[in-house]
């Protein structure tokens, strides 16, 4: 009996080096692919008084008029809009408050309208 009990805990303990070891390994395996995907964030904040300042004639340079952002690094278009009137990127509007995030799946280059340009044109180049 003493000898059955011996062998029940040997294999218990092989039973859970077993489960450790897979556990490490898909661990190991899940950090490295995490490690790979890069992902980058172009953040544009519109700070308050943009549009007093725009309506004034003023000039303003947040961001250019030309953005280019790469498939590779996952990148995504961050718009943040922290002024008390509403902007236009594309054809979305932009609330007081709000952010405008945008992924994108393939390349193209994108002509949009941008009310914060005295063009009122944003182009958006995304690359592989």
């Amino acid at each position: 009996m003493r000898e059955a009990e011996v062998h029940r805990r040997s294999l218990l303990l092989s039973l859970v080096g077993l489960v450790l070891l897979v556990g490490v390994g898909i661990g190991s395996i899940w950090w490295l692919n995490m490690r790979d995907q890069v992902q980058r964030t172009l953040v544009i904040s519109v700070p308050p008084g943009t549009a007093v300042r725009l309506a004034a004639g003023e000039e303003i340079d947040l961001f250019p008029q030309e953005i280019v952002l790469r498939l590779s690094e996952q990148d995504t278009l961050v718009i943040q809009n922290d002024d008390d009137e509403a902007i236009t990127i594309g054809p979305y509007r932009v609330a007081p408050g709000q952010r405008f995030i945008q992924h994108f799946a393939g390349p193209g280059t994108f002509e949009l309208v941008c009310s914060l340009h005295p063009s009122e044109q944003l182009r958006i180049v995304v690359k592989r």
